[in-house]
C-alpha cells in the first residue's frame, strides 16, 4: 500500500529542514485534524486488529490522551464545544442550533487565532453546518464566515452508498469525499505555508462515520481479520430502558432479526470490518497530510492536534450510533504533538475534555485565553470552561481536573456523565419534577457496562455516589452545567460512611486545600501534591 510507506515518519516529524519557509516565526503553526465518529480503536490506543500506522506514528511523537471525553456525543454539540470552549447548555447547542443565534459575538477558536495574527484556513468537516451561521449573515459554505482568512472549503462530491450501510468499490481515493478533502487540504497547506504569518489550519474527515464506504483496498486489509461481535448487546442491568439503535441501510434491514431487533451476527462482523476499513482509509489521508508538512518545511514548528468528535457503538448494548453518555460514545482519541517540546510524549490517563483544547492551544501559542459573551448583548464576561492541558504535556502524570463531564439529553432528561481517572464513570440524570436517577460503572470489574451499580448495589456504593456527586459540583469542574448545579448532591444518610476526598493523595482533604493555583503551574491546588 503506497500510503503505508511511512516507516520513516517519526524521523521526518522531528527533522530539521534547512529550507523551511516560516519556521523562524515566534508563533507556532497549528494543524487541527478532526475525524468524524472515531472510536479509540487505534493501534496507539491498544487495538491490535486495526491498521493505523500513520496515526500511531504521530502518537509516538506526542501525548496520547487515553481518557479524553467529549462534551456531547453528537457531531454538532461536540464540535461547538471544541471551537467555543463552552459547555452545551451555554451555547444552546444541544442538538443542532446555530451558536451565533444565541451568542452573536462568540469567538470561535480559529477566529481567535485569526484575530491574533494567524492566517486561518479549513477544508472538510470542522463545525457541523447546522450549528453555525447567523440570521443576518448566513453561511453558504457550511461553516463560520468570520473564522477563516481564506474562504472555507466545504466537503462535496464523492462516491455515494445509495441507501446502503456498506459499500467498497475499486475506485481511486480521490473519488471519495475524504480523498477530496485531503486534496483540498494539501492545496491550502501549500498556500498558508508560503505566508509570512503563522497558520491555523483545520482539516476535517467524514469517515469512519456511517455509511461505511471507502476504496475496496481498505476493506481487503481486513479480509482475514478475526473480528468478534460486541460482548454485551443488552442494556445494563439497572438501566433497562436504554434503547437500541440500528444503522440505516437496506442491507441492514435485510440482516436484522425481527424478534430481537438486533442485527444478525454475521452482518455485524461485516459492519465492523467496514468501520475498520474506513478508519484505515482516513489514517492514510492523515499520513499524506502530515508528510506534506515535512515537504513544505514547516513540520518542526507545527503543533498537530488529532481529535475525534465522539465514539460510536458497534453493537455494544445493541446500539449502532453515538447519542449517549456511556463509555464508547463519550470517549474519543485526542493526540497532541508539539515538536518544540521533547518532554511532551507518552500516555496519560488523566481525565480531559474537548473544551480543554481551546485554552491549551492558546497557551501553546503564547496567547491569553479569551472570555466569551455573557449573553447576546454583553460580549464578554463568560469564562471558557476548558482547562489548559499544558501541565499534562509537560508531565503525563499530572491532572487538571478530577473528572471530565459529558452531557446528553435523553428520555430521563439531561444526563451528566463524569469520567474519573481510573475505573469509574458516574452519571446523574436531571429532569424537572423527577427524582435524580444515578448510574455508576466500574470498568475494572465490568468493562462492558453490564451492571449499573447505582441501582443493583446501591447500598454498597452509596458512599461513592455521595463522593462523586460532591466532586462533580466542586472545584468549578461543572461550571456551565446549569441543570446539574441547580440540584443538590446525593444524600448519604449514614454519615460514618462519608469518604474523604483527597484527589492528589497529599493527606489534605480537597475541601481544605487553598483555592486556586498557588504555584502557578496550571495544576489546581486540590490536584497538586507538590503544594
Amino acid at each position: 500500500m503506497k500510503h503505508y510507506v511511512l516507516l520513516i515518519f517519526a524521523a521526518l516529524l522531528v527533522s530539521k529542514t534547512s529550507n523551511a519557509q516560516n519556521t523562524n516565526k515566534a508563533k507556532p503553526n497549528i494543524l487541527l485534524i478532526c475525524v468524524d465518529d472515531l472510536r479509540n480503536n487505534l493501534g496507539a490506543y491498544g487495538d491490535t486488529q486495526v491498521i493505523t500506522p500513520n496515526i500511531d506514528a504521530l502518537a509516538k511523537q506526542g501525548v496520547i490522551f487515553r481518557n479524553h471525553q467529549v462534551q456531547y456525543a453528537v457531531c454538532g454539540p461536540s464540535r461547538a464545544a471544541l471551537t467555543t470552549g463552552l459547555m452545551p447548555e451555554e451555547t444552546g447547542v444541544i442538538g443542532f442550533k446555530p451558536i451565533r443565534r444565541k451568542l452573536p459575538d462568540v469567538t470561535f477558536l480559529p477566529e481567535y487565532f485569526k484575530n491574533n495574527g494567524y492566517i486561518t484556513a479549513a477544508a472538510g468537516k470542522i463545525h457541523d453546518p447546522r450549528t453555525v451561521g447567523n440570521p443576518k449573515n448566513k453561511s453558504k459554505d457550511g461553516d463560520d464566515v468570520a473564522s477563516w482568512s481564506i474562504p472555507y472549503l466545504a466537503p462535496k462530491g464523492g462516491h455515494k452508498a445509495k441507501n446502503m450501510a456498506l459499500d467498497f468499490q475499486d475506485l481511486p481515493e480521490e473519488k471519495y469525499v475524504d480523498g477530496i478533502i485531503r486534496v483540498k487540504g494539501i492545496k491550502l497547506l501549500e498556500k498558508v505555508a508560503k505566508e509570512d504569518k503563522p497558520f491555523f489550519m483545520a482539516i476535517g474527515f467524514k469517515k469512519p462515520h456511517e455509511p461505511f464506504i471507502a476504496p475496496k483496498k481498505y476493506w481487503d486489509l481486513y479480509k482475514n481479520t478475526n473480528f468478534k461481535i460486541a460482548e454485551n448487546q443488552n442494556a445494563p442491568i439497572g438501566r433497562d430502558d436504554l434503547k437500541t439503535y440500528a444503522l440505516k441501510g437496506k442491507d441492514v434491514k435485510q440482516n436484522m432479526n425481527p424478534k430481537t431487533g438486533l442485527i444478525n451476527e454475521d452482518f455485524q462482523l461485516k459492519l465492523k470490518q467496514g468501520y475498520y476499513a474506513c478508519t484505515s482509509f482516513v489514517d492514510a489521508q492523515i499520513g499524506i497530510i502530515i508528510d506534506k508538512l515535512e515537504k513544505l518545511g514547516v513540520a518542526n514548528n507545527t503543533i498537530i492536534v488529532l481529535w475525534g468528535d465522539h465514539g460510536l457503538f458497534l453493537g455494544e448494548h445493541g446500539r449502532w450510533n453515538k447519542h449517549s453518555n456511556l463509555e464508547v460514545a463519550s470517549s474519543s482519541p485526542l493526540i497532541i504533538f508539539d515538536p518544540r517540546n521533547p518532554k511532551a510524549k507518552g500516555n496519560t490517563f488523566a481525565a480531559v475534555s474537548t473544551v480543554d483544547i481551546y485554552p491549551t492551544l492558546c497557551e501553546l501559542a503564547g496567547l491569553a485565553t479569551p472570555e466569551q459573551p455573557q449573553n447576546a448583548k454583553k460580549n464578554t464576561g463568560r469564562n471558557i470552561k476548558g482547562r489548559s492541558l499544558v501541565p499534562i504535556l509537560n508531565d503525563t502524570d499530572a491532572q487538571v481536573k478530577i473528572g471530565a463531564i459529558t452531557v446528553y439529553r435523553g428520555q430521563r432528561g439531561l444526563g451528566y456523565g463524569y469520567r474519573i481517572k481510573g475505573k469509574y464513570r458516574y452519571i446523574e440524570w436531571v429532569k424537572k419534577g423527577k427524582e435524580i436517577f444515578y448510574e455508576l460503572y466500574d470498568y475494572e470489574i465490568d468493562p462492558n457496562e453490564t451492571r449499573n451499580l447505582a441501582v443493583v448495589e446501591k447500598e454498597a456504593y452509596a458512599p461513592l455516589l455521595h463522593k462523586f456527586s460532591r466532586n462533580i459540583r466542586s472545584f468549578g469542574e461543572a461550571d456551565g452545567c446549569k441543570a446539574l448545579l441547580r440540584k443538590k448532591p446525593y444524600q448519604l444518610n449514614d454519615k460514618s460512611k462519608i469518604l474523604v476526598r483527597d484527589a492528589d493523595g497529599d493527606g489534605i482533604p480537597d475541601d481544605k486545600e487553598a483555592k486556586g493555583d498557588t504555584d502557578g503551574d496550571g495544576i489546581p491546588n486540590y490536584l497538586d501534591a507538590k503544594n
